[in-house]
C-alpha cells in the first residue's frame, strides 16, 4: 500500500510539473494588446522603390497609390493600359516597370478594403523554409540549421477563413514570389507578399520519421491541406529586390494579444538562397499520407512560385505543451498578422 502511496504521489507531481511547463511555454513572448494592425502595414512605398498591386475579388487589377486599415486609393491598370490582363506578373512582363510605375498618376478610385482578394494567382506547391529565424529554432529546440519542405496547400485571399485542425499552430512569414522562370542559371526577380503558414503540430508529430532528414517527413501533412496559406492583398515589387527583405517587419496576434513581431531581416537564408538550395535539392523525396513530392522541377522554379521564408519566435507549439489543446488555435480564435507596406491577414479559425 505505501509504494502504491508513493507512486501515486510521484505521478501528481510529475503530472503538476507537466501541468506548469504546458502553461509556462503556452505564455505569450509578448505582454502587448494589438487590436489592429500598425500603421505601416499600409505604408504604399514610392515607385522608386516599389510598386504594390492589389486585385478586386471580381478580377480588377490595381495599381496602389495610398492606402488605410478601410480602402485603398488605386490606378485601375486594365484601364491605363487598355489590357484586359489581370495578372501582375504578366502586365510587368509586358509593359516594363517603369511604363507601369508612370500610370500611378492616373485618375485614381477608392476601393474598399474588404473587396480586395488575392493580388495575383499563385501557383502550386510552394516551397517553404522551415527555422529560418534563429530564435524561432531555440523556442521548438531545432537549432541544425534551416532545412525547407514542400507547402502542399492552395493560397486562399488574405480574409478567408481557416479551418480548424487537432492542433493549430500559426506562423506569420514573408512570402517571396517569383516573378519569373527561376533557374540557377537566371535567377528571376521576387516580389514579397504576407503569409500565414499554418500548421498542425499534432499531425507533424505523428507524419515525422525522424531517420530522414529535417523537412522530408511530417511537414507535408501537417503544413498542407485546405486553407493553411492565405495571403496578403497586397503584391509589392521593388525596383531593385537586393536585401529589400531586409527592410520590412512582420507581426501577429491572436484574439488582440500580440504573439510575434520581428524584423524579417534577422532571416538566415535570404529569399534567393532558399530557391537556390530548393534547385540544389529538386531530386529530394517529401514523404506525405498521400505520396511522395518533390519541391520543385529541377531546370527551374515556376513563375508565381511562393517561397516561404520561414517565421520569427512567438508560436504556439512547444514539445511540453503540445497535450494541452488550450495553447493552440480552436474554432472561433481571430488571426491578425501584418507586415510593414504588405497589409493585413484578418483569419478567423472555423
Amino acid at each position: 500500500m505505501r509504494i502504491i502511496v508513493i507512486v501515486a504521489c510521484v505521478a501528481i507531481v510529475l503530472a503538476g510539473a507537466l501541468f506548469g511547463a504546458g502553461l509556462y511555454f503556452s505564455a505569450p513572448v509578448f505582454d502587448e494588446r494589438v487590436s489592429e494592425p500598425p500603421d505601416g502595414a499600409f505604408d504604399i512605398l514610392p515607385v522608386s522603390e516599389a510598386l504594390t498591386f492589389a486585385r478586386t475579388k471580381d478580377g480588377r487589377l490595381l495599381l496602389v497609390r495610398s492606402a488605410d486599415a478601410d480602402a485603398i486609393e488605386a490606378v485601375d491598370l486594365g484601364a491605363a493600359l487598355d489590357t484586359v490582363a489581370t495578372d501582375p506578373l504578366a502586365i510587368l512582363r509586358t509593359h516594363g516597370y517603369q511604363r507601369v510605375a508612370a500610370r500611378l498618376t492616373g485618375v485614381a478610385q477608392a476601393v474598399p478594403l474588404e473587396q480586395l482578394g488575392m493580388p495575383f494567382d499563385p501557383g502550386y506547391p510552394h516551397i517553404a523554409a522551415g527555422t529560418n529565424f534563429r530564435a524561432h529554432a531555440e523556442e521548438v529546440g531545432l537549432d541544425e540549421g534551416p532545412f525547407l519542405f514542400p507547402k502542399l496547400t492552395r493560397a486562399t485571399a488574405w480574409d478567408a477563413r481557416v479551418p480548424a485542425r487537432t492542433r493549430l499552430d500559426y506562423e506569420v512569414e514573408l512570402c517571396a514570389v517569383a516573378l519569373g522562370v527561376y533557374s540557377a542559371d537566371g535567377p528571376a526577380p521576387l516580389g514579397f507578399v504576407l503569409c500565414n503558414d499554418f500548421t498542425d503540430r499534432w499531425a507533424l508529430l505523428k507524419e515525422i520519421d525522424l531517420d530522414t532528414p529535417m523537412g522530408q517527413s511530417g511537414f507535408p501533412d501537417a503544413k498542407g491541406g485546405a486553407g493553411m496559406l492565405p495571403i496578403g492583398p497586397f503584391l509589392l515589387v521593388p525596383s531593385r529586390d537586393a536585401d529589400f527583405h531586409r527592410r520590412l517587419e512582420i507581426g501577429l496576434a491572436v484574439n488582440d494579444r500580440l504573439r510575434q513581431r520581428d524584423s524579417a531581416g534577422l532571416m538566415i537564408w535570404s529569399p534567393h538562397e532558399i530557391a537556390l538550395t530548393a534547385l540544389e535539392n529538386c531530386e529530394a523525396p517529401f514523404v506525405s499520407t498521400a505520396g511522395s513530392h518533390r519541391l520543385t522541377p529541377c531546370d527551374a522554379i515556376d513563375e508565381a512560385t511562393l517561397l516561404l521564408t520561414g517565421t520569427p519566435a512567438g508560436v504556439a507549439f512547444h514539445f511540453l505543451n503540445i497535450w494541452r489543446p488550450g495553447s493552440y488555435l480552436r474554432s472561433g480564435d481571430r488571426v491578425l498578422a501584418y507586415g510593414s507596406h504588405l497589409g493585413v491577414l484578418r483569419n478567423t479559425i472555423e
